[in-house]
């Protein structure tokens, strides 16, 4: 075989590697290969490739010149590089170079993001069709563990739920909860955000495998990393989520009533919404939960839809807010965020922010007359317990 260093090369962003990804994966379809002309047309006219749903097409174009005129000197059977950061992250095996109809491209799986930065969603004139291996087998692996995970409680009634958990807060956790409450297992898609003003990926993950260790049954929640793709995270593609938990063997797809892709249209006065397309096929349900609020009335987390108060009452969790709390180094109010999480974040955020952080817990808090080695990650937690503490306010 021809060393991968004297292959053509072609030259991809994180946003099209993730894509990849799930096509490879069979996230989002049992087709994994890239399209020819031909099975595109076939996929784009009747929304269905091979027996199964197919809202978009796997037509891969990548734009640049530097691409194109690649592609452009490619044979059938030749086989090129993907290469993400100056690093070799897969290849694809070429079976026909061809010429990409503009009127496909809305349907296209590479431009199915519309939140996404215009730079990432781009497709050149001429595409690639044909088998393809993506060398990281980070989805493969938590594949094969969510598999035996199932196997081993003998989950029936598996519900998923997609979150960017950026920050993570009081409402996931209840609506976690209340997931749990009537599953088997929960299936927690962990997915990459599209804001740039965003808390770490590797962070995220941290706090939501933290607070399912620590906080929720064993093995009724599975947290599943999709960090290279926003496909999921704008919400716009309902469809695509049924899709996806559906492939690990969800039968139940938990969303917010905000979900941006939840559309409701009428027809011959009946309402409909984008999903009853494949609502046969899918055979999932989808369960839609209203807001989740603070309540200084109730004083506890509600529903707007139970609580008899109005908007006047209600905290809302709204994330930039918080995160700009978490980024100046301010630990939110507990309503918002479990203390131990914002401690967990805080110190993330903040490495080596003291600079004796065992004298200042000494002389602060109150301790067990032993020597204890204090973090700074203690010192956030030690010091919302003393703000909570209301005998003299």
């Amino acid at each position: 075989m021809t060393s991968s260093r004297k292959n053509k090369s072609i030259i991809i962003n994180t946003e099209v590697f993730g894509t990849l990804e799930l096509i490879k994966n069979q996230v989002i379809s049992n087709f994994s290969a890239l399209m020819d002309d031909e099975q595109i047309r076939l996929a784009n006219e009747s929304g269905y490739f091979e027996g199964e749903p197919m809202p978009y097409s796997f037509g891969f174009a990548p734009p640049s010149e530097i691409n194109q005129h690649t592609i452009k000197q490619l044979s059938a059977g030749e086989r090129v590089n993907l290469v993400l950061e100056g690093r070799n992250v897969g290849h694809i095996d070429v079976d026909k170079i061809f010429k990409l109809d503009k009127f496909t491209r809305e349907k296209n799986i590479f431009l199915a993001n519309e939140s996404a930065n215009g730079r990432q969603l781009q497709l050149g004139e001429y595409a690639i069709s044909g088998e393809f291996e993506i060398y990281d087998e980070s989805i493969k692996d938590a594949k094969f563990r969510l598999k035996n995970v199932i196997k081993e409680i003998n989950a029936k009634k598996i519900t998923s739920v997609f979150l960017t958990a950026d920050p993570f807060n009081r409402a996931h956790e209840r609506l976690i909860r209340m997931t749990v409450d009537k599953a088997d297992l929960v299936i927690v898609f962990l997915v990459r955000t599209l804001q740039e003003n965003h808390i770490d990926y590797a962070i995220r993950k941290r706090v939501l495998e933290f607070f399912n260790q620590n906080y929720l049954p064993e093995k009724r929640v599975f947290v599943f990393p999709l960090e290279n793709t926003t496909l999921f995270s704008s919400h716009t593609n309902p469809t695509l989520e049924c899709i996806a938990a559906r492939s690990f063997g969800a039968n139940k797809l938990v969303i917010g009533q905000n979900h941006a892709g939840i559309g409701m249209f009428y027809d011959h006065n009946e309402a409909h919404t984008i999903l009853d397309r494949y609502k046969n096929e899918l055979e999932i349900e989808i369960i839609v939960l209203p807001e989740l609020v603070y309540c200084n009335q109730c004083r506890t987390l509600v529903s707007t839809k139970t609580c008899p108060h109005g908007q006047h009452h209600h905290i809302k969790y709204h994330p930039d807010i918080i995160k700009e709390l978490l980024f100046k180094g301010i630990m939110p109010p507990a309503i918002l965020v479990r203390p131990e999480i914002s401690a967990f974040i805080l110190s993330e955020l903040f490495p080596n922010r003291f600079k004796d952080v065992q004298k200042l817990c000494d002389d602060l808090f109150v301790n067990s007359g032993l020597l204890e080695k204090r973090t700074d990650r203690d010192f956030y937690e030690e010091l919302m317990k003393l703000y909570q503490t209301s005998s003299m306010t």
